[in-house]
């Protein structure tokens, strides 16, 4: 049996979804016994007679206050099955008998199952069909209007009678993350991810999906959240995935059925594509709290939701949302339980559930509206703060369009263009910015951007110097760059002072060379003079002359 046929584990537990599961029977049976007044089906009004019975059937007996009698009998049981569904039943509507002049008023065909108008019988097709598709509940079962707000107006008055809201719960980056085994990293494979999740231990939080060819891992806490949650709040599951894989997790999540029987909503039960939508809930929106990581998937339903924190664990994850860094698989690393996601929406649930029920005591219950609670518990986040944004937003766009500037608002947060003594954060990415040296001047919290979002995510105010302002990665290039260009000026000009002090160098030995060889060539010139004025006319001493002419390379003179 699938989880969304499966019926609910006790009547204190049931909800307008459980009720029409569990009672869909008598509804039919209803149908049968009303349809016995429609015209074309007159000898349905009286039970069919056995042959025993028409051999021992008294005289005196009227078979037509037989038919009354048990009719009345039916019609007694079934008023008080419906009764306790907070439906009432006139008796002038259901016949009592064979009479030929009972007026019948037309069916308002408040559903079909099976193509069937579950009242009276009719095919589907021969109406104008309006309503809604609950096939989560039951295959083949579709809603009218009035019959969906009658049975939310049932499911309120017993929500509240047990002090409990609905809380409706997306699965992908919310409670868990998942994977495909084709794009399980090198890294999540050396790290033997796949064999962890084969493993047979009952506290493991990353199971292998063997049908899909997937790996799921658990979000921290996950499994104490429901099972708090659930003391608070009526729980359905949301899913933009296929309904086998909800079904599935569904399984991981709640393996005994005790927190999603019947209410697990997959992307074929949407009545709008890519859209979620509380049309296909049978709790009331006034008491509706969403919790989903994706914000314009309920583009009706902002004011119910709470937005999550996106878990990345897996690497594909990251990959897919554009994320360059290690996963927290890689990284060997997970969410703590004790401050993750999880627990800290579980202390932001617990409040709004107080808050909602706390203010009954001045007003009435059932005028309660939980999105009017979530919005005052938002804007305590950012209370008493006034930011100025100074080059956050492109330019030539009016800031106050900005989601950015929007999510401070919804954070309590006072927004302004200009500065001012009552500024207490500049939030900013440039330190350079004047409004950014005013704020250093003045003494204000220069906060990242993300500094906001953070605060979105964890609901209360973060502290700002866990947010800073650094310098960018350009400009800090640009430092080391002009550093780099300095040193090798230096450079350049030692290297020209060593070389122009070895060419002094080389000129002066030169020259030295020169000068020695000049004085060499002199002396031996007076010293041939002496030779040639000692020899005189002797013919050795010319010969002698002549060799050191040679040898010096300069003449001697004539």
């Amino acid at each position: 049996m699938s989880l969304a046929e499966a019926p609910s584990p006790s009547p204190s537990s049931s909800s307008g979804s459980d009720d029409f599961a569990a009672l869909l029977d008598s509804e039919l049976e209803l149908a049968s016994g009303a349809d016995s007044a429609f015209p074309g089906d007159p000898s349905s009004a009286f039970p069919a007679a056995t042959d025993d019975e028409d051999e021992d059937e008294d005289e005196d007996e009227d078979p037509e206050v037989e038919a009354v009698e048990q009719n009345g009998t039916k019609r007694r049981r079934v008023e008080e099955q419906l009764q306790d569904q907070g439906t009432s039943v006139r008796p002038d509507k259901i016949p009592t008998g064979a009479s030929k002049n009972v007026q019948v008023e037309a069916c308002p065909h408040p559903g079909y199952f099976g193509g069937l108008c579950f009242r009276c019988g009719k095919p589907q097709d021969e109406e104008n069909v309006s309503g809604v598709a609950f096939g989560y509940i039951h295959k083949g079962l579709r809603l009218g209007t009035s019959e969906i707000d009658r049975l939310r107006g049932a499911d309120l008055k017993n929500l509240l009678r047990e002090r409990k809201l609905v809380l409706i719960l997306d699965l992908d980056h919310t409670l868990i993350n998942s994977t495909k085994l084709q794009d399980i990293s090198s890294a999540e494979k050396d790290l033997g991810i796949q064999t962890a999740a084969s493993k047979d231990d009952p506290n493991r939080s990353i199971f292998s999906l063997d049908s899909m060819q997937m790996l799921t891992k658990l979000r921290p806490f996950v499994r104490e959240f429901l099972k708090e949650a659930s003391n608070m709040f009526e729980m359905y599951i949301y899913t933009m995935g296929d309904k086998a894989y909800a079904i599935e997790i569904a399984k991981l999540l709640d393996p005994s059925n005790i927190y999603f029987p019947s209410k697990v909503i997959s992307n074929s039960d949407c009545t709008q594509r890519h859209q979620k939508g509380l049309d296909v809930i049978l709790g009331a929106e006034s008491v509706a709290v969403i919790l989903d990581d994706t914000e314009y998937v309920w583009q009706k339903h902002k004011e119910n939701l709470i937005l999550m924190e996106r878990y990345h664990f897996f690497a594909s994850s990251c990959r897919q949302f554009g994320f360059g860094v290690r996963s927290l698989s890689e990284s060997m690393q997970d969410e703590r339980e004790s401050d993750g996601a999880l627990a800290t929406v579980l202390d932001v649930l617990k409040r709004i559930h107080s808050i909602f029920f706390d203010l009954a005591v001045e007003t009435d219950l059932s005028s309660q509206d939980v999105r009017q609670v979530i919005k005052a518990v938002r804007k305590e986040i950012l209370q008493g703060c006034k930011i100025v944004f100074s080059r956050v937003f492109p330019n030539n766009t009016r800031p106050q369009e900005q989601m950015l500037w929007k999510m401070a608002e919804h954070l309590g947060a006072v927004c302004s263009t200009d500065v001012d003594s009552s500024v207490t954060h500049v939030v900013t990415v440039d330190l350079g910015t004047e409004k950014a040296r005013w704020g250093v001047a003045n003494k204000k919290f220069l906060v990242h951007p993300r500094w906001i979002e953070a605060a979105n995510f964890r609901w209360h105010r973060q502290p700002e110097e866990d947010f800073p302002v650094t310098a960018p990665k350009e400009k800090s290039r640009d430092i080391d760059n002009a550093v780099a260009g300095k040193k090798e000026t230096s450079k350049d000009k030692e290297k020209e002072t060593m070389k122009g002090k070895e060419e002094n160098a080389a000129a002066g030995q030169k020259e030295t060379m020169k000068d020695k060889e000049e004085n060499t060539v002199a002396d031996q010139k007076e010293t041939g003079n002496d030779e040639t004025n000692v020899a005189g006319q002797e013919k050795d001493g010319a010969k002698e002359n002549a060799v050191a002419t040679s040898t010096t390379g300069y003449p001697t003179d004539s």
